[in-house]
């Protein structure tokens, strides 16, 4: 069987880039293809009832481009109607996410430590990606998973690592990547609901930044019907991934971190797997 992830990124601007953000967040849904078809046609009905090209989270959020002009009635009926495509899956429909402070990130990891991890955009890709193909450890031995992922300044070197892990015979879970593809969102209406994921997961990280744990009501209705699967580069860890980061011999951006399975997990942190693609 064939699955997906459809992912997108999103982040506060800065102007240095690569590391152009204060937070940085790859996010997006994983699905077997049956379940994305149903949901991208009703994704695709409800845009045309509300009469908007394409769903997206920071334009909706602040009322600007395509909901220019909306009050706040329509700004939250729309935005449940959206909701509502994703929560029916329920249990079909996993949230898959990888956050990053990018400030703690640049003052815990050296150059060479970065250099080989990546922009915060591929080391939370990656860290997706092998999110994904450790759960699906169990499922059946033909199970594969394609990407579908928001074009941006990184897409060459994301379908890169991709392909990279596919073909790297150490990796235990090279069998489970079938294709990557980077896409623009009214073409491939999946990544609609990833910019929205991606956007909330955002939030909720540029929260915790500041010292709250308040989780916006979009994301709460979702923890009672979607399964989260996440996981957030904070202080703490880049400390303990810092060694292993640094002096890894890897071809730039080939060092990936791999976590054991969720079912398996008691401390991440100490238990990570850390992979390289060498040089």
């Amino acid at each position: 069987m064939l699955f997906k992830f459809a992912c997108d990124e999103s982040y506060d601007s800065r102007k240095d880039p690569p590391y152009d953000a204060k937070t940085y967040v790859v996010a997006g849904f994983f699905s077997e293809a049956r379940i994305w078809e149903k949901v991208e046609r009703r994704w695709k009905n409800a845009n045309e009832r509300f009469r908007v090209p394409r769903y997206h989270a920071s334009h909706l959020n602040a009322k600007t481009y395509e909901y220019e002009g909306w009050s706040d009635a329509e700004k939250i009926r729309y935005s449940k109607q959206m909701v509502r495509i994703i929560k029916d899956q329920k249990m079909k429909m996993h949230a898959v996410s990888c956050g990053l402070q990018v400030d703690d990130y640049r003052e815990i990891i050296s150059e060479q430590g970065r250099l080989n991890f990546g922009p915060p955009y591929l080391a939370c890709f990656k860290t997706c990606l092998t999110m994904i193909a450790t759960e699906m450890r169990d499922f059946a031995p033909e199970d594969q998973f394609a990407v579908v992922l928001d074009q941006n300044p990184f897409q060459h070197l994301a379908v890169k690592i991709f392909y990279d892990l596919k073909k790297d015979p150490t990796y235990k879970y090279r069998s489970r990547f079938a294709t990557c593809t980077p896409g623009e969102a009214e073409e491939h209406i999946a990544l609609q609901p990833a910019d929205l994921i991606a956007y909330e997961t955002f939030r909720l990280l540029q929260t915790k930044r500041k010292g709250s744990d308040d989780v916006r009501a979009v994301l709460q209705s979702m923890f009672t019907e979607n399964p989260f699967l996440g996981y957030y580069f904070e202080g703490e860890t880049l400390r303990a991934l810092k060694e292993p980061m640094e002096s890894s011999k890897c071809i730039p951006h080939g060092f990936v971190v791999s976590f054991p399975p969720v079912a398996e997990q008691q401390n991440s942190q100490r238990q990570a797997q850390r992979l390289s693609i060498r040089r």
